[in-house]
């Protein structure tokens, strides 16, 4: 349990404040403040109840008294419920509704100013009143300046990720509302860029600026990283089932044949050659492979048959259209992927391969290719 002085220094960076401002705004001592947090000193009890109006937090959470913060969250979400049940839910514009909801959040607040999660949906309805309410502009700047700090404390003291990246993408929104564009891009670079969340609020920045042709370029580029993280699933899942033994290959097949799916569909839409270089390749390599290691000799030559015709026409393509470096490393790693539909397998003797006519024919047309 934290004591006194510890629970005092929490609060006081929850609510962003220095040990100098807190003592100007409590007309004492910076060296006052600091013994309280140190615990050397205790405030004079005229002191609590300014102390605890300044931090925005009540007096019994300033001295950590009393209260059950998981039953009182649980009575504060089911009248926050009883109050979202009557909101219109599409395009609601019930500012009242959602003003109600935000006084509720902020009294658990000043009781419990380490709930991260009620402080999230405290800034969240204080959205909705700001964007659909009718207050003056000194009262919706006030809130607007609330709804920052709220955010602000999530990201800064809050371990959970999900909520993190939940604040910041609503701190990105809200900063948008007041064209702060140089704020809202700063916070975005903290996003991650795995699973497009960053690309997405990237997006919503560039949308408001009206740069069409940043936004279009962005979503281009979430694409094919969300197309390359697909496709890498399919292929560590084939894999996956493919090393569980021979027991498995059949089932491995299947996947593999899922991955080709895949590989063939996003690369129409965008014709990436990247698409076929990291996973169409290596795909019809494991396929052949799986297909040798269950005798299917003949299924397993029409994938090599399919990989070579394939190496051929993206390299004719590549030179077609100037990409000499592609086109140099597709050729340079003819052998390599040709070789690789076999030599992965350790259960069948590399000459029923080798030593086929049809595989001796594709290595003589490979080594023809100019």
């Amino acid at each position: 349990m934290l004591s006194f002085g510890q629970r005092l220094k929490e609060i006081r960076k929850e609510a962003q404040l220095t040990q100098a401002e807190l003592a100007e705004r409590l007309m004492v001592s910076v060296q006052a403040i600091s013994k309280w947090e140190c615990d050397n000193t205790m405030p004079d009890i005229s002191n609590i109840a300014p102390l605890a109006a300044i931090l925005g937090v009540t007096t019994d959470c300033l001295l950590g008294v009393g209260g059950d913060e998981q039953a009182d969250r649980e009575k504060l979400y089911e009248e926050v419920k009883k109050i979202d049940n009557g909101i219109e839910k599409v395009y609601s514009r019930n500012d009242n509704a959602y003003y109600a909801c935000y006084k509720l959040y902020k009294e658990h607040i000043q009781k419990y100013p380490f709930d991260y999660e009620t402080k999230l949906l405290c800034a969240d309805s204080l959205i909705r009143v700001i964007y659909y309410g009718s207050e003056s502009k000194e009262e919706t700047d006030k809130l607007y300046n609330e709804a920052i700090n709220l955010l602000k404390s999530v990201i800064n003291y809050d371990r959970d990720t999900t909520r993190l990246i939940d604040a910041k993408q609503t701190l990105i929104i809200l900063y948008l509302y007041h064209d702060d564009f140089t704020n809202a891009e700063e916070v975005a670079k903290g996003l991650p860029q795995r699973g497009g969340i960053r690309a997405l609020m990237e997006i919503e920045i560039y949308s408001k600026k009206n740069d069409h042709a940043k936004c279009l370029e962005i979503a281009n580029q979430a694409c094919s990283d969300a197309t390359h993280d697909y496709l890498r699933a399919l292929a560590v899942r084939a894999r996956r089932i493919s090393l569980a033994g021979n027991t498995t290959k059949k089932e491995a097949i299947a996947a593999w044949h899922d991955l080709l799916v895949g590989v063939k569909y996003n690369y129409e839409m965008f014709h990436d050659i990247s698409i076929h270089i990291k996973w169409l390749y290596s795909g019809l390599n494991n396929l052949a492979n799986d297909y040798i290691a269950i005798s299917e000799i003949d299924k397993a030559f029409e994938v090599i048959e399919e990989l070579t015709d394939t190496l051929i026409i993206d390299y004719k393509d590549c030179k077609e259209k100037g990409d000499e470096a592609v086109a140099a490393e597709i050729k340079s790693n003819f052998s390599f992927y040709l070789h690789s539909c076999y030599n992965w397998n350790f259960t069948t003797d590399d000459n029923v391969i080798t030593n086929d006519p049809r595989f001796k024919k594709i290595e003589r047309m490979l080594e023809n290719i100019v």
